[in-house]
């Protein structure tokens, strides 16, 4: 099997464990039938298929019968079985911790009470030095739940469920009335703070780089998406959109690059587009410009990229677009984020690209969580930590 192939492999996989969210998220809760077996519904309507859990799953689908290999279905009871443990550890409640005073960054710091708020009971701590009073995870005060909430919110969708779909399944499994708009807002103010962060950051990349281009809509129009990856680490340095491709909107593609990154490539692999050629002698004076001239080449040597534009393409078709400009602007970034710090690359042997590019947050964890609390501290200096409920 190639490289091409297994990737394609890994990619099919992939897309199996992202319905098996949507299974669990949109409402289809397995009943379990014995100790070792469940049932599930049929997403075509076709009846119900068996799951039997054991050292090695099994599914009556036509899809595990034909591939012998884990299906939706089983990803879908996997996601269920984990929801329910996570479910029974969150009802034991936050476990306050002593933090660091907002105001004054004083480490002396006592509990100070409770305050009850509809998404239940929040700890008030107060500073010994400066006597002000503040609650935990302060930054999500105005919202229903908590940090933990929040980063699931964040996971959720960006692995491709649906707004109504977290809708639903925060309601189900976490009795937390949300409405999609609400998710929504809280996607949107999240993801403009990590990337605020973001921007900050140099990435360790190489010399070789690759840029594409692919069409989106906002607002009702055909607009364009610019992304420019690392070869070596996968590192998405930039996206951008643009209602058109004159020199004015490929020269600020090619100098965003180059400001992210802090360094020019030796090497920047596009297609066979002349236009980009003026831009580039422009922003990056000492790169060598390789055009991909042929719709082989492209794939060929570009293929890293591609399947990046089809994994962006994906997720924007069931959404029907971007309500405008900005709104894509900001989404795409959030998606270029989740793509460079959390989702593991099996390329990179379970590595994030942030982590190859010595810039990603470490662990196993919620990477959510400890992303958000770096772009917090960088917002606003010292803030109390989020706490999570394991």
């Amino acid at each position: 099997m190639n490289s091409q192939q297994m990737n394609e492999k890994n990619a099919s996989e992939q897309m199996r464990v992202v319905r098996g969210y949507a299974i669990i998220s949109k409402g289809d809760v397995p009943k379990q039938i014995d100790a070792k077996t469940f049932s599930i519904a049929s997403q075509n309507g076709n009846g119900e298929y068996n799951i039997i859990v054991g050292k090695k799953w099994l599914c009556s689908c036509p899809d595990f019968a034909g591939r012998k290999m884990d299906c939706k279905h089983i990803h879908a009871v996997r996601f269920f079985l984990d929801f329910k443990n996570k479910v029974k550890t969150e009802n034991k409640g936050i476990v306050a911790e002593k933090l660091s005073c907002p105001y004054c960054s004083s480490q002396d710091t006592i509990g100070y009470g409770k305050r009850h708020t509809q998404s239940g009971q929040k700890q008030i701590h107060k500073c010994r030095q400066c006597n002000k009073k503040f609650i935990e995870e302060k930054d999500f005060e105005r919202y229903k739940g908590n940090g933990k909430i929040t980063t699931m919110i964040l996971d959720l969708y960006f692995k491709g469920i649906s707004l109504r779909g977290i809708k639903d399944h925060l309601q189900q499994f976490h009795s937390l009335p949300l409405d999609h708009s609400n998710i929504l807002r809280r996607i949107q103010k999240f993801s403009g703070v990590i990337d605020n962060y973001v921007k900050t950051l140099k990435p360790e990349v190489a010399d070789i780089w690759h840029h594409d281009e692919m069409k989106i809509q906002a607002g009702g129009k055909w607009r364009w998406l610019w992304n420019i990856m690392d070869e070596e680490t996968k590192f998405l340095i930039t996206t951008q959109v643009s209602t058109k491709t004159r020199l004015k909107e490929t020269r600020a593609i090619f100098e965003a690059a180059r400001e992210q990154a802090g360094i020019e490539p030796t090497f920047l692999i596009t297609d066979g587009r002349y236009s980009y050629t003026r831009s580039i002698k422009k922003e990056l004076p000492t790169t060598q410009h390789v055009r991909l001239v042929t719709i082989a080449d492209k794939r060929a040597n570009n293929q890293n990229i591609e399947r990046l534009n089809g994994t962006i393409r994906d997720r924007v078709t069931p959404m029907r677009g971007f309500h405008s400009e900005a709104t894509a602007e900001l989404m795409t970034s959030a998606f270029r984020n989740y793509y460079n710090f959390i989702k593991p690359h099996s390329t990179l042997e379970g590595k994030t690209p942030a982590q190859m590019a010595g810039i990603g947050v470490e662990g196993h964890g919620n990477k959510w969580m400890a992303l958000l609390n770096l772009s917090l501290k960088s917002k606003k200096g010292v803030i109390p930590e989020i706490i999570e409920t394991c």
